[in-house]
């Protein structure tokens, strides 16, 4: 099967990820009793559990998936940022690219897990956009970085590394290769001329400053962002409505998977990953992005933010491909 073939591509390619580096930490408990000094639980904490996350998540995706990776960002001089190294260098992933700073803790969200269930999470973080000499630091690395690049992921999650300085900066340096964007609020219009741009449906409206109320407002927004930001494709997430893709002379409705949600924790990285590597692999917008959610749905089934395997992709596709395909919506976008 062609999609099988391009799959098999992703061990060839090598992808950068640039963005905001979290360590997510969970700590799970039992509780058995109500605290005497304030009305709320006591959690007896039992296991602690770290993983990659933020850009960090999606390069671990992009392994996942068979790609070479190498991640450019900031950590803390502090334990939570050579956990994160550790993690990143054992799952096998470029970490040459990461800054250790010394005045900037590295961003640590905590959950606190009993019987299944989140009952708070603790975030320790800065968020401040950091200094212009800095964001020059991160391009050198860049530079040194760039060979044999087929690729480039923008992960921001508005945590301050993602300047308009390094953005565009770093969209200069890596010219006529892949770019794609998974954006947040700050410097939502500032990744112009890039080939993809993916925020999902509420960064949209957070954007834009609009609420959407029905398919022709949000297909009247997607037209207006996209021709500020001058992107190849637009992509809009929707959760269990599906994907929606917007190109020079088309519109198509990618459907979601449907599948027994566990956790959404992720899907984001997931769909950015598989979509990037798709292209890169030479698949259409439309094979790339149906085949991303097909990663999403079964990334939701797992928890906290997981990763997909080309095997669990594989298993899908072969049962369930040409179904999936004819159920895309594609329509000429009239102006």
């Amino acid at each position: 099967m062609k999609v099988e073939r391009f799959i098999e591509k992703f061990k060839d390619l090598r992808v950068a990820v640039i963005g905001d580096l979290i360590l997510d930490e969970y700590l799970f408990g039992e509780v058995e009793r109500i605290s005497p000094e304030a009305p709320v639980p006591v959690a007896a904490i039992q296991g602690r559990r770290i993983n990659p996350g933020g850009a960090a998540n999606v390069a671990l995706n992009l392994r996942a998936l068979g790609s070479d990776v190498e991640l450019f960002g900031i950590v803390g001089r502090d334990t939570p940022g050579r956990e994160l190294l550790d993690l990143l260098s054992e799952r096998g992933i470029g970490v040459e690219g990461i800054l250790e700073v010394p005045d900037r803790p590295t961003t640590l969200k905590t959950r606190v897990i009993s019987q299944g269930q989140q009952m708070i999470r603790l975030d320790r973080e800065v968020t401040s956009p950091i200094d212009d000499g800095l964001a020059e630091d991160i391009l050198n690395r860049v530079r040194e970085g760039l060979d044999d690049i087929d690729a480039v992921i923008f992960q921001d999650y508005n945590k301050g590394l993602l300047t308009a300085h390094l953005i565009t900066r770093s969209i200069g340096l890596f010219g006529e290769r892949l770019k794609a964007v998974d954006p947040k609020l700050d410097n939502f219009f500032t990744y112009r001329g890039v080939d993809v741009f993916k925020p999902n449906i509420r960064e949209l409206q957070r954007a834009t400053g609009i609420k959407i109320k029905n398919d022709d407002e949000l297909l009247d927004i997607m037209r207006r962002v996209r021709n500020q930001i001058q992107a190849r494709y637009l992509v809009v997430t929707r959760g269990e409505k599906g994907i929606l893709v917007q190109s020079d002379d088309e519109l198509i409705k990618i459907p979601s998977l449907k599948r027994e949600v566990f956790d959404v924790t992720g899907a984001g990285d997931t769909v950015i990953s598989i979509m990037v590597l798709g292209l890169a692999a030479g698949l259409s917008i439309v094979e790339s992005t149906l085949l991303s959610s097909i990663g999403a749905g079964i990334e939701v089934g797992k928890f906290g933010a997981a990763t997909v395997s080309p095997e669990e992709l594989l298993e899908i596709i072969q049962k369930d491909w040409e179904n999936l395909i004819n159920s895309v919506e594609r329509k000429e976008d009239l102006r």
